[in-house]
């Protein structure tokens, strides 16, 4: 199975990976010196946690290329709206089990 999702839209220069939204698991994590847990994802191993949904490929690469500026890994998924931006949080424990 692919990691990436096949573009509905044109992608322009994304310098991070589209993640297939079926290869992500929803969570909620907890960050260090943060009182309460934030939505994120786990994929292959690792959490991310939510950063903003943008609505087309140019602000999901502004916001791409914000966050590696500032020395942050990202990855992207593709949802129905747009695609949703998340932020590697190698600190992170997961809040609580999910329910499958």
């Amino acid at each position: 199975m692919p990691d990436r999702v096949p573009p509905s839209q044109p992608l322009g220069n994304i310098r991070c990976p589209i993640i297939d939204q079926k290869l992500v698991i929803n969570c909620h994590i907890l960050l260090p010196d943060t009182p309460k847990a934030v939505s994120a994802i786990c994929y292959k191993g690792d959490y991310y946690s939510y950063v903003r949904l943008y609505p087309d490929a140019e602000a999901a690469q502004r916001g791409v290329e914000r966050m590696l500026s500032l020395g942050n890994s990202v990855i992207l998924t593709q949802v129905r709206k747009g695609f949703v931006l998340w932020v590697l949080e190698p600190d992170a424990r997961l809040a609580r089990q999910q329910r499958r």
